[in-house]
């Protein structure tokens, strides 16, 4: 058996919680840091965030960023519990995918007000789009600005100031 095989991924307190409310977690280890990183599904973001949210005391959105992966494009969301209070200290990475034909994940404005303006970044600059967000328009580029810059297949404007590189 190679080493490769003989890896498991460990599991945390934050998947088990979530495993034993029914609901899917694949778990993706633990850092350096103690952060625990888990995937889930994108129908189960809003539940998965209620819950760490009241169960786990996760009162902060630390931020919401978004990357282009092999499969689609991927949310990655930092949820902490700073440890006021006497509270335990402790953060959960979460990374939802969605497919390129239909990025679309549910918004968490209505359970942290701080994902508002860092979905319309995702938005804006790798297109996933926020089912119920108040306010889901351009936050970097003007309103009218084609395509969004962080996508591999984006071609920016040609202008006198960009223009295609030309090889010899």
């Amino acid at each position: 058996m190679s080493e490769e095989e003989n890896t498991t991924i460990e599991k945390g307190a934050i998947a088990t919680m979530l495993e034993e409310k029914r609901i899917k977690v694949t778990p993706l280890g633990i850092d350096a840091s103690g952060t625990e990183q888990i995937a889930i599904d994108a129908n189960n973001l809003e539940q998965v965030a209620k819950e760490l949210k009241r169960g786990k005391k996760m009162n902060l959105l630390n931020f919401i960023t978004a990357v282009e992966v092999k499969d689609g494009y991927q949310a990655i969301y930092r949820l902490e519990n700073l440890g006021i209070n006497g509270d335990e200290q402790v953060a959960v990475m979460i990374k939802v995918t969605v497919p390129r034909d239909n990025p679309v994940l549910p918004s968490l404005t209505k359970v942290f007000p701080t994902a508002n303006w860092q979905e319309r970044e995702a938005y804006d600059m790798i297109g996933i789009k926020f089912d119920e967000h108040p306010d889901l328009t351009r936050i970097l580029n003007p309103d009218d600005w084609d395509g969004h810059p962080l996508r591999k297949d984006y071609i920016g404007p040609m202008d006198e100031l960009n223009q295609p590189m030309a090889y010899k």
